[in-house]
């Protein structure tokens, strides 16, 4: 039982640092829509699906260590995973168990909020880019097509 709690220990560890790192890069993203990077924007969306895929994969381990401590209850797996781990531990796991679980809720409502933010932007985002594309669409035929820019470019240094 003792490498069970352990190994439900690791998997806490490692979920809060992935979570750490959505977190991140939710953040680091927001400069990047606004400026308009299509590159940057498809590489932290890669990113950001790699992170959530990683977090399923530990919460369906997670889940499946609950139930084996919880004893297969099929009441709150959670709860009764927890409770057996709090009578397993020593204090100091006990600590560290009471640790990560605090920093879990607060990472986890800190990607609820930047996800938030997230999406706002990407509406609004959108909204605006379906503006430029209105207008260019009405306006298409009214301006004409730059000119060659090897001429322009000459002719301004001929000017000179």
């Amino acid at each position: 039982m003792k490498r069970e709690v352990e190994r439900y220990l690791e998997l806490l560890e490692r979920r809060l640092a992935t979570l750490r790192l959505l977190a991140l890069d939710l953040d680091e993203s927001r400069s990047v829509i606004a400026d308009l990077d299509l590159k940057a924007i498809h590489q932290h969306v890669v990113h950001q699906e790699d992170l959530c895929s990683e977090i399923c994969l530990l919460d369906g381990e997670l889940k499946t260590l609950a139930e084996g401590l919880a004893g297969g209850s099929p009441g709150d797996v959670c709860a009764g995973a927890l409770a057996t781990l709090a009578s397993e531990l020593d204090p100091a796991s006990a600590r560290q168990l009471q640790l990560l679980l605090g920093g879990l809720a607060a990472i986890q409502a800190d990607v609820q909020r930047l996800s938030r933010v997230h999406r706002e932007l990407l509406r609004r985002s959108r909204r605006s880019v379906n503006v430029l594309l209105n207008f260019l669409a009405q306006y298409s035929g009214t301006y004409q097509a730059p000119g060659n820019r090897s001429f322009l470019t000459s002719s301004l240094q001929l000017s000179k």
